[in-house]
């Protein structure tokens, strides 16, 4: 009797750093490679993947557990020794060259993924958590409701943290995609990198000019109108009281014509928040294809 192997929708890619580029005075870009990611699945998108690097004296990326039931181990580790997991979004990812590029916001050696980014040397060891293109199915790992690119208006919003996705999202829209896609950065230098279709506005909000996000966004919404409320439903996946923020649409309860509006809201939790409430609050977008996702929290190293 045969027995059918089981594939899982995501594996383990055991990298090296081979390159390190400075893109803007906050981002710092990192490639990675393996003849392993030969099998990573390029979906683009806000695709997460979740990155380990080792702890400074802590135990080598040998010594990370590789067998299916890796999170328990890991767990149970030494915390003063044991790696850490972050995770991070694809920028570009050449399976046929066995490469991956993930952008790193630079705090300095504040966090452990920023202090990997800009201490690592090439040769450096790390492990990447990621689809699996021998899994035939949908793997998860992004938010982005795909199937409402070309019929929605799309609002897509974000701070530094964000923009690998936003730049995912905005390279893969349909040529007739309308909307806006509003960014947070630190700086002017920072405010690059994202090709959109001539009908979606792209609007920067550098705080170093004093420029304020939430209010571009009320303005956006304003400008468009009223939107009808669509009966769907959410599910908040983290209150935030403890982590990040999380809520997203149900799939199931967006009406069979599809929303109006298509909503991606990502960056520092409490500012997801206030977005949250500006949306759901004040302009009452229509639920069925909304996502409001904490990628970090103010005083919190997690990057």
């Amino acid at each position: 009797m045969s027995v059918t192997a089981v594939v899982s929708p995501y594996r383990m890619f055991p990298v090296r750093l081979s390159r390190r580029e400075r893109r803007s005075p906050s981002l710092v870009r990192l490639t990675f490679t393996d003849p392993s990611l030969a099998h990573f699945a390029d979906r683009g998108y806000d695709q997460r993947i979740k990155l380990v690097v080792p702890r400074p004296g802590g135990l080598p990326r040998s010594d990370f557990p590789a067998d299916e039931n890796w999170w328990e181990v890991w767990r149970d580790q030494p915390v003063e020794e044991r790696a850490f997991i972050r995770t991070y979004t694809v920028v570009d990812a050449r399976p046929d060259t066995g490469e991956i590029d993930v952008d790193f916001v630079d705090h300095g050696v504040t966090g452990p993924g920023s202090r990997f980014a800009v201490e690592a040397q090439p040769g450096d060891g790390a492990i990447i958590f990621g689809p699996n293109a021998d899994f035939d199915g949908d793997a998860g790992g992004l938010e982005f409701r795909r199937e409402f690119a070309g019929s929605a208006m799309q609002l897509v919003v974000g701070d530094l943290s964000a923009l690998p996705a936003i730049n995912g999202i905005a390279t893969r829209l349909p040529s007739g995609a309308h909307g806006l896609i509003c960014v947070e950065v630190p700086h002017d230098e920072d405010a690059r990198g994202i090709f959109a279709p001539p009908e979606v506005d792209i609007v920067w909000c550098v705080t170093d000019r004093g420029d304020d996000q939430v209010a571009a966004v009320r303005d956006w919404l304003e400008s468009i109108g009223p939107l009808a409320a669509d009966g769907a439903s959410t599910t908040v996946v983290d209150d935030g009281a403890v982590d990040t923020y999380w809520e997203v649409s149900d799939p199931e309860s967006a009406p069979s014509d599809g929303p109006a509006l298509s909503a991606w809201i990502a960056g520092e939790s409490s500012r997801v928040r206030e977005l949250r409430r500006l949306l759901v609050n004040d302009f009452e977008v229509p639920k069925g294809a909304v996502c409001f996702m904490g990628y970090w929290r103010i005083g919190v190293a997690g990057s």
